[in-house]
C-alpha cells in the first residue's frame, strides 16, 4: 500500500487553488501598500529638489534625504561606504560675454554641454558616522503622519516569539538583508489602505512576507542559494504565498486577498507564466511557515 504524503497533497491543492485564482487577476492593478517616501527627494546640503530622472532614481532607491560626499561633510557626517546611487546635473560651460543693455554691465554667457554625474549617499548610510566634535549635525525633519493601522496582538506575539532582528525606517523600504540577518520595514504610519485591503492588512502582510524571506537564511531553511539559481522571482513567490498562509492562520484576513494574487501573478509573469513554479513555491512556503510555527513552541517551552 502506497503511503500518502498528506503535506504534499495540501501543497498540491494550495497550488491548484492559487493558480485558478490568479487566472482572472490583472497584475498591473497591484499598488504598493506603503508610501515609498514621506517627502520629495532632495539634496539636504543644497536644498535642491530632485526632478525628472534624478527624482525617479531617488524614489526607486527609497531615498528622500541624500547628498554628495562634500555635502555630508558640511552637515557633520563622514562618508565611509560606496555611493548609494548617482544623479546627473547639467555641465555648464562659459561660451562668451555679453553687455546687459539695461545695466551696461558685462555678463558671462553659459551653455549646457552634456551632464556631470555626482555620487550621492542616502542619510541612512551616514547617520552613524557623525564627525567627532561637530556641533548640531543635520537630522531629518519630523514629519507628522497618521497611523491608520490597528494592532493585532496575535501576530505581534507570534513574531515576538520568532525573534527576528527588525528595524523600522521612515524611508519607505521593506526588505530582508541576509548579510546582517535583519528585516527592514517602513514605519506603520507609511501604510495605507488599497482597493482590496485595509492599512492593517497591508502592514502585517508585508511584515509576514519579510519574515518568510528571513526563514531562507543558511542557518534556517537554507533556501536563498536556490533563489540565485532559480531567480529572484521564485523567492518572491515563496514569500508571498507564505505571507498569504500566515495572514489566514493568524487572523489578519479570512481569505487570500487580491493584493496577494496581483503580486503573485506579477512575479509569475517574470517566470514565463510557468504554473509549475507555483506548486514548487507553495511547498517551500509551507516549509517556511512550519519553521516559524516551530519557534512558537520552543519559545513557550523556554519561558515555562
Amino acid at each position: 500500500m502506497t503511503k500518502i504524503d498528506h503535506n504534499q497533497r495540501i501543497n498540491d491543492q494550495l497550488a491548484e487553488q492559487i493558480t485558478q485564482l490568479i487566472e482572472g487577476v490583472n497584475s498591473e492593478d497591484f499598488t504598493l501598500p506603503f508610501a515609498s517616501l514621506a517627502v520629495r527627494p532632495h539634496n539636504v546640503a543644497t536644498g535642491h529638489r530632485a526632478t525628472g530622472a534624478n527624482a525617479l532614481i531617488a524614489m526607486l532607491k527609497g531615498s528622500a534625504f541624500y547628498s554628495t560626499y562634500n555635502g555630508w561633510q558640511k552637515l557633520g557626517y563622514q562618508v565611509k561606504s560606496k555611493a548609494d546611487f548617482y544623479i546627473a546635473r547639467p555641465r555648464k560651460v562659459k561660451t562668451g560675454e555679453k553687455v546687459n543693455e539695461s545695466t551696461g554691465d558685462t555678463e558671462s554667457q553659459y551653455g549646457v554641454f552634456g551632464f556631470i554625474t555626482d555620487a550621492v549617499w542616502d542619510y541612512s548610510s551616514v547617520r552613524d558616522n557623525v564627525i567627532e566634535g561637530f556641533e548640531n549635525p543635520w537630522t531629518p525633519p519630523v514629519i507628522d503622519q497618521v497611523d491608520e493601522t490597528e494592532r493585532n496582538d496575535r501576530v505581534d506575539q507570534y513574531l515576538a516569539n520568532v525573534g527576528a532582528s527588525l528595524t523600522y525606517t521612515g524611508e519607505g523600504r521593506a526588505f530582508y538583508n541576509p548579510g546582517n540577518d535583519q528585516i527592514v520595514m517602513p514605519e506603520r504610519s507609511l501604510f495605507s489602505a488599497t482597493k482590496t485591503s485595509t492599512a492593517t492588512e497591508c502592514f502585517y502582510s508585508t511584515l509576514l512576507h519579510e519574515h518568510v524571506h528571513w526563514t531562507g537564511h543558511k542557518s534556517r531553511n537554507d533556501r536563498l542559494d536556490s533563489k540565485n539559481k532559480r531567480g529572484y522571482a521564485f523567492e518572491e513567490l515563496i514569500a508571498e504565498i507564505g505571507a498569504a498562509i500566515l495572514c489566514i492562520d493568524l487572523g489578519v484576513s479570512s481569505e487570500i486577498r487580491a493584493d496577494h494574487l496581483q503580486y503573485l501573478k506579477g512575479w509569475l509573469k517574470a517566470l514565463d507564466d510557468d504554473k509549475a513554479f507555483i506548486k514548487d513555491a507553495a511547498a517551500q512556503a509551507q516549509k517556511a511557515v512550519d519553521y516559524l510555527d516551530s519557534l512558537q513552541s520552543k519559545t513557550q517551552q523556554a519561558a515555562a
